[in-house]
């Protein structure tokens, strides 16, 4: 009697008929829905007065994220190997302070729990992207993990390594292509632009780029950046630091705060259509969530026999938005005149679900 062969497992990370690339959520940056997040910041948290000077200058520049090293492994046990917990404290505080989400790296299994409880998004390094117990336990987390190609693994290998993740049901995983090791001194890692197209036709997770390993500066950092945008890259990775020559680590691969907002400028239009398309559809999305608390409420006033519209909650709730509308730096009658349209659509909405007619109650 043959024994059967073993089942192929189906595998998380790839990508079935006609489905769509995964939008992972890390506070209100999405990464997978058309726009190109910025993830920004030094090579590692050396001191309060440095992360926070990157990250106010960052966010002026349109960053979306603040990433830096608080655990830090060299090749040397001579090279700086970070602040630690200390970092870790400074770079969410630096990350709150400019409103942006933070990602620091993962080293080890055991501070998976600590780690995760400072920042929003863990990141597993090139190194350690067979570490399989490290990858397991960042999943178990429960955060979104952006996790690095290694410098010599295969696509195959990295989408693997993902599953490791997504075995842990986290679905918030988030690849980044950051070279692959050559034997020329002048790009290090050699940035694999053509494997964002193909992980995107293998895998639904969306893939970033970090152009680091290419040493060379703003000079080298932007066609890199454009042409990551060019062939669909969800996002960036820059590593920023306010003097580089005087950085503690990084390895060359900074850039100083003023090439920053240059390359950023380079982006340019599109960037900035990325964050009105993501605002918009962060609008929408609470719009539908307003809607369908309104819809409770209608449904709790018709089981006691009470009029769907309120006259007076709504003169009142138009009074806060004006007052808000004011201190927001808006036109107060712009306000009051969207207000109005919301609350007749969430009016309309109730008849037609409690009287299955299409009207507006009174």
């Amino acid at each position: 009697m043959t024994p059967s062969q073993p089942k192929k497992p189906v595998l998380k990370s790839h990508r079935k008929t006609d489905a769509e690339t995964t939008v992972v959520a890390v506070g209100n940056v999405r990464f997978g829905d058309g726009s190109y997040p910025v993830i920004a910041g030094p090579t590692a948290v050396e001191s309060e007065e440095q992360i926070m000077s990157v990250s106010s200058a960052i966010v002026e520049s349109g960053a979306s994220m603040l990433r830096s090293g608080t655990y830090r492994a060299e090749t040397s046990p001579y090279s700086y190997t970070g602040l630690g917990e200390e970092g870790l404290w400074l770079l969410e505080h630096a990350g709150h302070e400019a409103g942006l989400p933070t990602v620091t790296e993962l080293l080890e299994p055991g501070l998976a729990e600590k780690v995760a409880g400072h920042v929003d998004m863990l990141e597993i390094g090139p190194d350690n992207m067979q570490n399989f117990s490290l990858l397991t336990e960042a999943g178990a987390t429960g955060i979104p993990v952006l996790l690095h190609r290694g410098s010599a693994a295969t696509i195959d290998e990295w989408l693997m390594a993902a599953e490791y993740i997504l075995s842990q049901d986290n679905d918030n995983v988030v690849l980044c292509e950051r070279g692959s090791r050559t034997f020329d001194p002048r790009t290090s890692d050699t940035l694999d632009i053509s494997a964002v197209p193909v992980v995107q036709q293998m895998s639904h997770l969306p893939v970033v780029i970090d152009p680091a390993p290419a040493v060379g500066g703003e000079e080298i950092m932007r066609p890199l950046a454009l042409a990551g945008r060019s062939v669909g890259a969800d996002g960036l990775i820059v590593a920023v630091h306010p003097d580089p020559e005087k950085a503690l680590a990084g390895n060359g691969g900074q850039i100083d705060l003023e090439d920053f907002a240059q390359l950023m400028e380079s982006l340019g239009i599109p960037l900035l259509r990325d964050e009105i398309d993501r605002i918009d559809r962060e609008i929408v999305r609470l719009l539908a969530m307003r809607q369908q608390s309104s819809l409770e409420i209608g449904r709790l006033k018709a089981a006691r026999g009470l009029k769907i519209r309120a006259r007076a909650r709504e003169e009142e709730l138009i009074a806060e938005v004006r007052q808000e509308a004011e201190r927001a730096g808006l036109d107060p009658h712009f306000v009051e005149e969207l207000m109005e349209l919301v609350l007749r659509s969430s009016r309309a909405a109730q008849a037609t679900v409690l009287t299955g007619k299409k009207e507006i109650a009174d």
